[in-house]
């Protein structure tokens, strides 16, 4: 995890330094301690010494910011007083087996609580720093604060669990009477929104009075003695019902200000804060669901919290006294849009009654009771056997009544779903004696259904973009990171480089022109001869110093020097063209200008055990995000380089595959794939390196970069002798690309 892999490298550094401090002259020792003081001051993290009293020696100002109070109060305390009371015995739990010597150090995730109430989560990871008789001096703290992730990690599983809730109510609905479910349905909404109450009523078809249906278990137990089924005139009602009277959502965080106790049922606690929620159905509200005394603020998540699981409830309890109306209208067969049926328990199941409505599908009650056509012949084939057995079962178990569901084709050839709700009319010895059922068309349910399931789909589709989306972003944080390490010593390196190209020229030229001078020195010299003293000492210098020789050698060291110089500018050329790794701009590139860059930033990691061969052919320019397929070659490369334990060979390849597609290949003769690893290599997190030795996610980051470009990559690897990595990309994608760039 980055912050802990964070903690223990500042605890390391506090660790360090400490050792250094005790070894270093004096001097030495106190720019160390400049050095360390500067850390610690500066540092983005929260850095502490602690005793082994539970006291802070001294914290550094990150610290401070985090838990919101002065230096001088956070060395003042027990810090274990600023800790989270369900935290504090973990806590000690671990410091103590330090101070016991079973451990030198530990690390974990709490909370701490700021001066103003607030919670931080944090990382921490204490390090203990002994004496020679092993009695603990003192310990090194690094505090990452998390609390932005973990309220994240919150608000998903909050929206998990209200999923749950709302997947799990039609179930309930199935086994609980009416009262019960909206019951269970109010607690889930107490739950999820972490309120005290919870209450539901129903708008009679009046329009002028609330009739109290359901309190939550907890409400009635704990906060009044009111009962259901009681009757408000809505002009008497306090502000609680205003979301009755406007069909809009009512959020009171004050309530005592707002309304204090007016209009509450005898024997009601005090409202502190409200949440009440209309259900509109067909441009009336029909239903009313609240929730009140939150311990924090109402927010938006509660409101469509209770928003979706009072629409839900009401669906759920209109269905179900829908369907209880349907029962008792079979004793009014043909008034009933459901069509209701009697078979006989005999041979074929024949049909003995049938409502008239059944020519909605298209056949008469005459057809069927002479069996033209038989039941079984207008239920779908597919659902038939099933049916058949399950009927089976249900009468040998001895069931009053079952329900299923199955298809039925229509004399128009039309496939409809049905429910089918019988009852079972038996003899005085048990045995079935006619089926008595209704049939109601669901197929608009189902269709609701398979939307409701293609919705969940593309949620989860939604979610594994989302995952993949996060992932590579944080691969793309650490290349950003690496690239604006690369821009910045390109740009420091651009003007010395710049300046000395230019002096080493100017130098060129000087040295030129000084020799002209030497040389018209010696012609004048040998003008007058040998005989002067002067002129047999200047020759004897030039023996000496072997003029001669540093006449030849002086331009090759400058001819040398220049070509240095220019293969360093070539390296800062590769630096800036790879420290654009922020950029998403699609355009034209050239593939291998992108791999030879890429491959002089990682060459320090290949060039004492890797040769790499270039095995190039014609590349035509490709549409692409230059900077996100470097991310991509460079990932592979690395990986090639670990995969070769002392010595190897890289070969890259690239060529044109046809007039649309090019392909780039990274072989190398490292260690290879085993065969049960090849098939996750581009999974989130799975790798092959030891732990601390890779995240996993170079290569899923790079599945995804090519993905996006509409290309194709793939691995064929050999245990033992090596793997070779296959990238194939349109030279010019499909729109996609193009419309994203414009978003």
């Amino acid at each position: 995890m980055p912050g802990l892999d964070l903690s223990w490298l500042g605890l390391a550094t506090i660790g360090g330094a400490a050792l250094l401090l005790a070894l270093l002259p004096l001097a030495r020792l106190q720019r160390e301690k400049r050095h360390f003081r500067a850390i610690f001051d500066n540092a983005t993290v929260g850095m502490a010494r602690s005793t082994a009293s539970r006291r802070w020696i001294e914290v550094n100002p990150a610290l401070c910011r985090m838990l919101g109070a002065p230096a001088e109060v956070l060395t003042s305390c027990d810090w274990i007083e600023l800790t989270h009371p369900d935290d504090r015995e973990i806590n000690l739990q671990l410091f103590d087996a330090v101070l016991r010597d079973e451990r030198d150090g530990f690390t974990l995730e709490k909370r701490f609580l700021r001066p103003d109430g607030s919670v931080v989560f944090v990382n921490l990871a204490a390090q203990a720093i002994r004496l020679s008789n092993r009695q603990v001096d003192y310990f090194t703290v690094i505090i990452e604060d998390i609390t932005q992730r973990q309220l994240a990690e919150k608000q998903f599983a909050s929206q998990v669990d209200r999923s749950t809730v709302l997947i799990e109510l039609p179930r309930r609905a199935e086994s609980l009477d009416e009262r019960d479910f909206m019951q269970y349905a109010l607690e889930r909404a107490e739950a999820l929104t972490g309120s005290r109450i919870g209450f539901m009523h129903f708008l009679n078809d009046d329009g002028e009075s609330i009739e109290l249906v359901a309190w939550s278990r907890n409400t009635l137990e704990k906060y009044c003695n009111a009962v259901a089924d009681r009757h408000y005139p809505i002009s008497q009602a306090g502000i609680w019902a205003d979301a009755a009277r406007t069909g809009c959502p009512l959020v009171v965080n004050d309530y005592a200000s707002a309304d204090n106790r007016r209009g509450l049922p005898d024997g009601h606690s005090q409202l502190v804060r409200l949440l009440s929620i209309p259900v509109v159905e067909n441009g009336s509200v029909r239903m009313m669901a609240g929730v009140g005394n939150k311990d924090a603020d109402y927010d938006a998540y509660d409101v469509e919290t209770v928003q979706l699981i009072a629409n839900e409830t009401w669906r759920i309890v209109r269905r179900q006294r829908a369907d209880k109306a349907l029962r008792l209208a079979m004793q009014v067969v043909n008034a009933s849009p459901a069509v209701c049926f009697r078979w006989s328990a005999s041979n074929g199941w024949p049909v003995v009654f049938v409502s008239d409505n059944v020519r909605q599908w298209g056949y008469s009650p005459a057809q069927l009771q002479s069996g033209q056509p038989d039941f079984a012949s207008i239920v779908h084939p597919d659902d038939l056997p099933r049916i058949v057995q399950e009927v089976m079962r249900h009468t040998a178990e001895g069931v009053p009544g079952y329900e299923q569901e199955y298809r039925l084709i229509t004399a128009e050839k039309q496939v409809i779903w049905v429910v089918d709700r019988t009852q079972v009319t038996r003899d005085e010895h048990g045995l079935p004696v006619f089926y008595d059922g209704v049939l109601t068309d669901i197929s608009e349910r189902k269709r609701q259904q398979q939307q409701l399931a293609e919705n969940l789909a593309h949620q989860q589709q939604l979610n594994k973009r989302l995952e993949e989306a996060n992932n590579q972003l944080l691969q793309s944080e650490k290349m950003a990171s690496i690239g604006q390490l690369a821009a910045g010593i390109a740009h420091e390196l651009n003007n010395p480089i710049g300046f000395v190209h230019s002096n080493l020229g100017t130098l060129d030229g000087y040295l030129n022109d000084l020799m002209t001078i030497v040389d018209a020195y010696a012609t004048a010299a040998q003008a007058q001869g040998d005989d002067s003293p002067g002129l047999r000492a200047i020759a004897q210098l030039r023996e000496e110093r072997d003029f001669d020789f540093i006449r030849e050698d002086i331009f090759k060291l400058l001819a040398e020097s220049k070509d240095g110089l220019g293969r360093v500018r070539k390296i800062v050329q590769d630096l800036k063209t790879f420290s654009r790794v922020g950029e998403q701009e699609w355009q034209e590139a050239d593939l291998h200008q992108g791999i030879d860059s890429t491959l002089n930033i990682v060459w320090n990691e290949l060039k004492y055990k890797c040769r790499v061969v270039k095995e190039y052919g014609e590349l035509p320019p490709v549409y692409c995000l230059i900077s996100q397929l470097n991310q991509v070659f460079m990932n592979l490369l690395v990986n090639a380089g670990h995969a070769i334990e002392q010595q190897g060979t890289i070969t890259i390849r690239s060529g044109r595959l046809d007039g649309e597609r090019v392909f780039i290949e990274i072989a190398d003769t490292g260690c290879g794939i085993a065969p049960e690893n090849q098939r996750r290599i581009f999974e989130p997190f799975f790798t092959t390196k030891p732990i601390g030795k890779g995240t996993g996610l170079g290569l899923s980051v790079s599945y995804n970069i090519v993905q996006r470009h509409q290309g194709e990559i793939t691995v064929d690897s050999v245990p033992g002798q090596g793997t070779t990595f296959r990238i194939v990309l349109p030279i010019r994608p499909a729109s996609a690309p193009v419309q994203e760039q414009h978003q």
